[in-house]
């Protein structure tokens, strides 16, 4: 390492001439570099995307090998492909384990529960399909097996149909739908999956002393949070999936089973749907895996302005509402729960 400062800065030729000499070429070859099928424009060879234009690169096997991820984490707003971690009999050691952390950009506990849990979770979210493919590779070259699943096959946008009643036969459900009379038949054998869970919402109300500076202060705050149980089925042909929530459905159907609360009788309404259908699969974990599951499926937040509030003569407030509620991640892992059917 050269000290510059102590160097004889009058004698430029003699200063010039003590500098480190670089003899690694550290640029790409003409040869070496990717054209853009869009723009024409000349790219390296460790990019997934035209640096000019944002086209998708044709690269051969060796190039995509060199790539430089940009594993951004996404808006949820954005479209994106999701690389699901497969449980397996593999063993990862310490030094594996931080290796795939680094390599996934996050952190190595949340990485050693997701392992630990045996469970297809999330692992990351991509931003193209070709960039969960090259993910995919790697990943599976530490030994981790893992699929594809797109956040449009997973329809969040998509409502579940929510029903307000289920008629129980010998080999078939009646399913009712909610706030209309149109229902819906399926066999006993057709039902392929039950999932369980919970809907948690949190609700801010803020109110603001108005300044035209912007220098709010905030005057009051009132906080209040609430959860509700409820059931996904689905049937072997339709992945977006029938809901039932505790609130607002016709608990009829559980005859002398039935409780005196709507909590104690989803639950009994989960069981008999269980024992309805004893070939289907029966999914409960939501709940624990709810903290693993936001590494990479974040809840929803929503901010809300109630706009300016007259206090008095010349004084204002500002009112907002800001609401917190996994509705999407429920949604997004009970319908993660078909495509592994």
């Amino acid at each position: 390492m050269y000290n510059c400062k102590s160097m004889d800065r009058n004698d430029p030729g003699e200063w010039l001439k003590n500098l480190p000499l670089q003899t690694e070429d550290i640029r790409f070859k003409p040869e070496e570099m990717v054209a853009c099928t869009k723009c024409k424009r000349a790219n390296p060879p460790n990019r997934i995307k035209c640096f000019y234009c944002g086209g998708e690169l044709v690269l051969t096997d060796a190039q995509s090998q060199s790539l430089k991820l940009n594993l951004r984490k996404l808006e949820n707003w954005e479209k994106g492909f999701n690389v699901i971690f497969l449980p397996s009999s593999q063993v990862f050691d310490e030094a594996k384990t931080t290796n795939i952390a680094e390599f996934l950009k996050t952190e190595k506990e949340v990485l050693r529960r997701i392992i630990a849990s045996k469970n297809p979770l999330p692992v990351l979210r991509a931003e193209s399909e070709r960039e969960a493919a090259i993910v995919e590779a790697r990943l599976r070259e530490f030994g981790v097996e893992t699929f594809i699943l797109s956040d449009e096959e997973l329809a969040v946008d998509r409502t579940t149909q929510r029903l307000r009643g289920i008629e129980f036969y010998d080999d078939r459900l009646v399913l009712i739908f909610f706030n209309h009379e149109e229902t819906i038949e399926i066999s006993s054998s057709d039902l392929a999956l039950i999932v369980t869970g919970a809907v948690f919402e949190r609700r801010i109300e803020a109110t603001e002393k108005y300044s035209k500076r912007g220098e709010n202060v905030i005057l009051n705050q009132s906080e209040t949070v609430s959860d509700e149980t409820l059931i996904d089925v689905y049937s072997r042909a339709n992945c977006l999936g029938f809901r039932i929530y505790a609130k607002g459905f016709d608990f009829s159907c559980l005859a002398v089973e039935k409780e005196m609360t709507a909590k104690d009788n989803i639950k009994k309404l989960a069981e008999k749907l269980r024992r309805f259908a004893p070939g289907a699969k029966f999914v409960d974990d939501y709940v624990p895996n709810r903290s693993l599951l936001a590494n990479v499926w974040e809840v929803e937040q929503k901010t809300a302005s109630q706009g300016l509030q007259r206090q008095s003569f010349g004084r204002f407030s500002l009112g907002n509402l800001t609401t917190v509620n996994n509705m999407a991640q429920f949604t997004k892992y009970s319908r993660l729960q078909w495509h592994l059917l």
